[in-house]
């Protein structure tokens, strides 16, 4: 008898991260009139009307309730992008009063949701936007970078009640204090890449969990643009061409997602929570702009079998899996060797004639699609051929 322990949990093809960027306590106020319009708050606005997190629940994800979110947030004062921006602009601390501590909170406190770490302020304006520096940059040592990111740690907990789990380095742009850092801060995961830049890697590797630094931090990739159907929906150049093409265009660009789900790898979709900045130029990709890009990019995901989840379930998944060993005991039992402190659901596939499994606290798992999704616990897992 043979049991496979599934790579990801109920056996999908790949896990569907769905990553934003830059939920912040900012707005920043384009049109000049006092108001907060659509496209211009980060978080600032909550969800109360035109605000950034009510487009996204209500609009790019209506009737996509499946779909899980981590966003990425900045604790402190979020910088703007230039020194004299013409622009006004409002950015506050996370913590800076009980109005906005409730509202992230209540976000990291959704099943659905993760607010994980994007640093303190994002970076250092300059005079163009070219001039900006992104925050893990600046740092001059090991111990600069150490104590800002335990500062705003501190924040974090002020907050959410728990230190963050992951985090994301700001613009993918890192020194080199930047991995060591993070390694030494107690963070489970990172998103350290834009990983499609990474072309001198194996994309078998390059597009899924790998690890790095003396605590084995586990290193989430950035593998799919949400804007990257922009280009044919929407097109600038060749409209005639792409407009007589788009399906089978379309059905071209979709080939990237093909490729992770056929070899069982990471679907992170990168996106960030609105276009406005304060030197007048529009962020990329933001919701707004890349509303049907997305839709096409979930509506093509509803038919394959995938795993909808944030960047700490994945982790904690992946965690699971690498920390047990299954031990056969006979052909009716087996048990789960814990090598290292786990918990949640691990998924199995067992022969077809196995229908039932009974967990050593007497719960019956049914197979569901092939695999079985059994509860870690210590004792003896009964199998069940048959119809019990």
């Amino acid at each position: 008898m043979e049991i496979e322990i599934c790579k990801w949990y109920d056996d999908a093809d790949s896990p569907i991260l769905f990553m934003v960027d830059d939920l912040a306590n900012v707005w920043v106020d384009t049109n000049g009139n006092g108001q907060v319009d659509l496209e211009e708050d980060w978080g600032y606005a909550k969800n109360n009307e035109n605000s950034s997190f009510r487009f996204l629940i209500s609009v790019i994800l209506k009737d996509k309730q499946e779909v899980k979110i981590t966003f990425f947030t900045p604790v402190g004062i979020r910088v703007g992008m230039i020194e004299n921006p013409k622009i006004k602009s409002i950015s506050k601390m996370l913590n800076c009063d009980e109005e906005s501590k409730e509202f992230f909170r209540s976000i990291n406190d959704s099943s659905r949701f993760e607010i994980a770490y994007h640093g303190t302020t994002h970076g250092r304006v300059g005079k163009t936007n070219l001039d900006f520096i992104q925050e893990w940059e600046l740092y001059n040592s090991l111990e600069e970078a150490v104590n800002k990111i335990n500062y705003g740690r501190e924040i974090y907990k002020e907050v959410f009640g728990e230190y963050p789990k992951g985090g994301k380095y700001c613009g993918y742009e890192i020194n080199e204090f930047s991995d060591e850092s993070i390694d030494n801060t107690g963070f489970l995961w990172w998103c350290r890449y834009w990983n499609r830049g990474k072309t001198n890697e194996n994309p078998l590797t390059n597009f899924d969990i790998k690890t790095f630094g003396k605590n084995n931090v586990y290193d989430i990739p950035s593998t799919i643009d949400g804007s990257f159907l922009n280009g044919i929906l929407h097109p600038n150049k060749h409209k005639l061409l792409k407009k007589l093409l788009r399906d089978l265009l379309i059905r071209l660009k979709l080939h990237q997602l093909d490729f992770l789900l056929k070899n069982k790898l990471v679907i992170s979709i990168q996106e960030h929570m609105a276009p406005s900045r304060d030197d007048g130029r529009r962020q990329s990709p933001n919701i707004f702009d890349d509303k049907e890009s997305l839709n096409y990019i979930f509506e093509y995901l509803k038919s394959k079998r995938v795993w909808y989840c944030t960047g700490s379930e994945l982790v904690e998944y992946v965690h699971t899996r690498q920390n047990i060993n299954i031990i056969i005991l006979d052909q009716d039992s087996f048990k789960i060797d814990i090598l290292n402190k786990v918990n949640g659901l691990l998924s199995i596939k067992l022969p077809n004639d196995v229908n039932f499994i009974k967990s050593p606290n007497g719960i019956i798992v049914k197979k569901n699609d092939g695999c079985f999704n059994v509860e870690i616990m210590r004792g003896k897992y009964l199998i069940i051929r048959g119809n019990r």
